[in-house]
């Protein structure tokens, strides 16, 4: 089974909950947003800021098969407006870039030495796609979790409901 369709309703999903997301984020003042909240990497601001950084990373090594240094605390943008720009650039070229990929593409074996698992790994290119869609979620829920405590209701996250669903 290939994952290209997979990839590509997980794009289009990635898009639909940043906007909505970002919806909510622009109804907040920039204290709000930079607000250290105790969320992994402080506030929500910083915690989208790292969504980002390892969406360009894990889609770069799918794309090179490059595994670059990473320093998860490295932020991607100094200010919520340059974040937008950068978020929105990136969902747009998640999308174009996984549409216009071959299904074969997917299952190209990546190899690398595993500092952390002290052992060489061969993983399909697929894999890295599918770990990023799971940080985002991740790190998202956090956010919204956050979102929902403060008395703001971050509405559904539901994937039938995607509105860029094509089906």
């Amino acid at each position: 089974m290939s994952y290209k369709p997979t990839a590509c309703e997980m794009a289009r999903y990635n898009q639909w909950q940043n906007e909505k997301l970002l919806g909510v984020c622009d109804t907040l003042s920039l204290e709000d947003l930079e607000e250290d909240r105790g969320l992994f990497f402080g506030s929500i601001l910083a915690t989208l800021d790292h969504i980002l950084h390892v969406d360009q990373t894990l889609l770069g090594m799918a794309k090179t098969g490059n595994i670059p240094a990473f320093d998860p605390t490295v932020r991607q943008s100094e200010t919520y407006d340059g974040f937008k720009q950068s978020r929105g650039t990136l969902d747009d070229e998640i999308i174009d870039f996984f549409e216009s990929t071959s299904e074969s593409w997917f299952d190209d074996i990546l190899s690398f030495d595993s500092e952390q698992l002290g052992r060489e790994r061969h993983l399909p290119r697929w894999f890295y796609i599918a770990q990023m869609f799971n940080h985002q979620t991740h790190h998202r829920s956090q956010i919204t979790s956050e979102l929902h405590r403060m008395g703001i209701d971050y509405g559904n996250t539901d994937m039938p409901y995607n509105p860029l669903t094509p089906y």
